[in-house]
């Protein structure tokens, strides 16, 4: 029998007393913030959420990734919430926290492996030149200022950094954080529920107020339901990822009895989904199941089968959901929030050209196509396209809601095709796994998910910016850095033999 080493009791009497100092440390502080108010108790806030995500990377690597990724679903929220002890600013310290903590990960993380990381695989030599690219571009003083550049880095460069987390995390992390994804999805979208249903609680609408971008907010006379995020299209985004995973989850046999709580999670997320008024997430979420459906068939009959399956499915719920598109909901208001949802998602779904918003972004891209790239092909500053540029005086910019052509502006095409090429290989790597792994194994249910959710990656960031948004974007450079692992392990595999 082995013998465990125990730690001596002096060491042990004295971290105990460590650990009682700092909470009566803490215990004052707060009373002490809470008597002051207004700043100080949103610092001390706000000094207390960067600590509950920095002391789990104590504890282990993937501890601290999970801290941030359950944070990130509610910084809306939070960030809202300060409001009730401090006026509305343009400034907003919270979406600096998670940076911060992202930025003390990758200190740990090159501590561990070194440099190797940036060059571990053909993908992640791409993804870091890729990211030397941005980070140049964070100085380029055609953007109006290093304030814009920064701002881009936050929101372009920033999510990058966890493409090297996924691909050095351990093995089992993943699929925990699929599965962490699910949960989150359909407890953070309770509170829109409650939106729709009940209204705003004051300090969100003391926020609402004072926002300058309330268009985005009004579908028609309705105020549409953000849950706990920062915007309706996070929350369409992040409910899209949730239901492709729980669907996954439910197709997949090693789940056994959980796939009955997988299915119905998955349907309670596209319910979700269909409130959020997100319309690009529910095509991303139809071409995601597409994807799921084909994949699992073992037979080119089969994939037929599956694929007719599909195509009535949809044909159904285009039948059942046609008679909401005949409701006038420009007479709709706040007391019918539910119907003029559905009915917004399902006119959006049958018939998208009739949107005056694609046409308009038609006509965005366009511009960008014919005039902006051919006179600067290698980026105007990685703040070019985000809302502190189009602040500017000068600058009266419209939304690009192209994830790829946004990139090109601010970075350049070379950056723009170096994305693209990541996002084929990701796509090339997981078919590839999907034909070496066995049909009923935990591995195929795991790449199959990883395609489904690399493809919607793909439409949504091309109809959308899903790569620069605040819980959805780590999720996807995650993603790609996970089957970046897989990639390595394959070449290790190669070289054995």
């Amino acid at each position: 029998m082995r013998n465990r080493v125990k730690t001596p009791r002096p060491a042990r009497i004295k971290a105990s007393f460590l650990l009682l100092a700092g909470l009566q440390v803490m215990a004052a502080a707060a009373a002490w913030a809470i008597n002051s108010g207004g700043q100080i108790l949103r610092g001390f806030a706000l000094g207390s959420i960067t600590l509950a995500m920095v002391v789990p990377l104590l504890i282990s690597f993937e501890a601290g990734l999970t801290a941030m990724i359950i944070f990130e679903p509610f910084r809306g929220l939070l960030r809202r919430m300060q409001y009730l002890i401090v006026p509305y600013s343009t400034s907003e310290p919270i979406h600096l926290l998670t940076p911060l903590v992202a930025f003390v990960a990758l200190v740990l993380l090159l501590n561990r492996h070194k440099l190797e990381i940036f060059f571990a695989t053909p993908t992640a030599k791409a993804v870091t030149l890729l990211a030397g690219i941005c980070f140049l571009q964070i100085f380029n003083p055609l953007q109006g200022g290093l304030y814009v550049g920064l701002t881009g880095g936050m929101f372009v460069l920033v999510p990058m950094v966890w493409f090297y987390f996924g691909q050095h995390a351990a093995p089992e992390f993943f699929p925990r954080v699929l599965r962490l994804i699910v949960i989150l999805g359909i407890i953070s979208s309770l509170y829109g529920v409650y939106q729709i249903m009940f209204g705003y609680p004051a300090f969100e609408l003391y926020w609402i107020e004072n926002t300058d971008h309330y268009e985005s907010i009004a579908v028609y006379n309705v105020t549409r339901a953000l849950a706990t995020y920062s915007n309706a299209e996070e929350w369409g985004r992040y409910t899209q990822i949730g239901s492709l995973i729980a669907f996954g989850l439910g197709f997949s046999k090693t789940e056994g009895n959980k796939r009955i709580f997988w299915f119905t999670s998955a349907l309670i997320l596209c319910l979700m989904l269909a409130l959020s008024g997100q319309r690009s997430s529910i095509f991303g979420l139809f071409l995601g199941l597409t994807v799921l459906f084909i994949t699992g068939a073992k037979t080119w009959g089969s994939a037929f089968g599956r694929v007719m399956v599909l195509v009535i499915s949809l044909a159904l719920f285009l039948t059942f959901s046609s008679h909401l598109a005949e409701d006038d909901i420009y007479e709709l208001d706040n007391s019918q929030g539910v119907s003029t949802m559905l009915s917004h998602s399902t006119k959006g779904t049958l018939d998208p050209t009739s949107e005056g918003s694609l046409g308009a972004r038609f006509e965005t891209w366009n511009e960008i196509v014919t005039e902006k790239l051919p006179s600067n092909p290698f980026g105007s500053g990685l703040g070019q396209t985000t809302i502190s540029a189009s602040r500017s005086e000068e600058r009266g910019r419209k939304a690009t809601d192209n994830h790829f052509l946004s990139l090109a502006v601010s970075a350049g095409i070379p950056a723009t095709l170096l994305l693209i090429w990541v996002l084929f290989r990701a796509c090339v790597i997981c078919l590839r796994r999907l034909r070496e792994c066995e049909p009923d194994s935990a591995e195929f249910s795991y790449f199959r998910i990883a395609l489904a959710l690399v493809s919607s990656f793909i439409l949504n960031n091309f109809f959308g910016t899903s790569f620069v948004i605040y819980s959805v974007a780590p999720i996807g450079w995650l993603l790609l850095g996970w089957i970046s692992a897989a990639e390595n392990r394959e070449l290790s595999e190669f070289q054995e033999n």
